[in-house]
């Protein structure tokens, strides 16, 4: 399996606060503006307009969208995999599909809490698969058992959650070939804004997911709660901070999705949803992903998020707490072995820690 081949192992040392050398230089109230800006969608003709790119094929909202690929060979594993196990009904989830506007079809598993019921609705989890490898991966994560004894609700008489899993596209991407096309997210691409006709389809896909799961009557709305892992814990980041009606975001082993190392058009960090954020890193990880995570945490906290919203830990591969990130596996050129404890690292949820991620999660729902 290769899905825990994260991106390039390029070092963040020479990162300042502000994400990288090659900054943009837009204004913060510029940036707010292509995010979302507000909870309320900017219609107006300049919020809509389609995306300027300068020389170095950067825009307001990062860089050009990923395009679409047919084929890959992360693509033809998801396949198999699905074929031997289809993780949804596996655990008698029900599949939705949409297909957004540039017609892709897109799909998304939906794991209902065995109680839940209009006269019962229960929180909502959004899990966020890694890139390279679509529903399958929430088997490593213990999630899906969780949806009926789970603890999310603030009743403790009322356990389980429905958890909803969005599968990504398959696209290109800013990973080394032959990864560079597979099974993942576009959160290089940053057009938040739900009122523009240029809004990040994966973006569009996981709203059009969650409101489906709404329509049902069986979420409460106060509590929807995103996470995701690895890749699909950089898009959880964008999406949780920037999307009204999410009410906490906590993701396992990202560095940031505005500036990560292979982001040819980085930017400063923005959230315009103002709700609680947490990360859990691993202390060795792949992409020396532990001090760039922690590094984003000081970004955020930097006038980004009110400093009391932004939350973080550090384990060992057996899932214990430290107090800082392992120095060696920092090498941006791993030996061996080394490599494989990184990438054993990156590849395992912290299973141990579901409880303890459960109730972040339940002690932050909208007021």
């Amino acid at each position: 399996m290769t899905f825990f081949l994260k991106a390039p192992a390029l070092s963040r040392t020479s990162l300042g606060a502000t994400g990288g050398n090659r900054l943009l230089s837009i204004s913060v109230a510029l940036l707010l503006s292509a995010c979302g800006g507000s909870n309320t969608p900017d219609t107006s003709a300049a919020a809509n307009a389609a995306p300027v790119y300068d020389a170095a094929g950067c825009s307001v909202y990062g860089v050009r969208p990923r395009a679409v690929v047919p084929v890959s060979l992360d693509l033809a594993l998801n396949n198999l995999l699905n074929a031997i196990v289809n993780s949804c009904t596996l655990h008698s989830g029900e599949m939705m599909t949409w297909s957004d506007a540039n017609g892709t079809p897109r799909e998304a598993c939906l794991i209902k809490a065995p109680q839940t019921s209009p006269s019962q609705p229960m929180p909502l989890l959004v899990y966020l698969p890694p890139t390279l490898v679509g529903l399958d991966s929430v088997l490593l994560s213990g999630l899906a058992p969780l949806t009926a004894t789970g603890q999310l609700a603030a009743d403790p008489s009322q356990p389980g959650f429905n958890l909803l899993i969005p599968v990504p596209r398959n696209i290109e991407q800013f990973l080394p070939a032959p990864l560079d096309y597979g099974v993942g997210w576009d959160h290089w691409y940053r057009n938040l804004n739900r009122g523009s006709d240029y809004l990040n389809p994966d973006v569009a896909a996981i709203d059009h997911f969650i409101e489906a799961s709404k329509a049902k009557g069986i979420v409460d709305s106060k509590r929807i709660f995103v996470t995701g892992h690895s890749e699909g814990a950089d898009m959880g980041t964008l999406y949780g901070l920037n999307t009204p009606g999410i009410a906490a975001t906590r993701v396992f082993s990202t560095i940031s999705p505005f500036d990560d190392p292979a982001d040819p058009c980085p930017q400063a960090p923005t959230a315009t949803n103002i709700r609680p954020y947490f990360v859990t890193e691993r202390a060795c990880d792949t992409g020396n992903a532990c001090k760039a995570g922690n590094q984003f945490l000081d970004e955020l906290r930097a006038g980004v998020l009110p400093v009391v919203d932004v939350g973080g830990e550090i384990l060992d591969l057996s899932g214990k707490l430290v107090s800082a990130c392992d120095a060696t596996c920092e090498d941006p050129n791993p030996n061996f072995t080394d490599f494989l404890r990184e990438q054993a690292n990156h590849l395992l949820w912290p299973v141990s820690r579901n409880a303890e991620f459960l109730a972040y999660l339940r002690a932050h729902p909208l007021p």
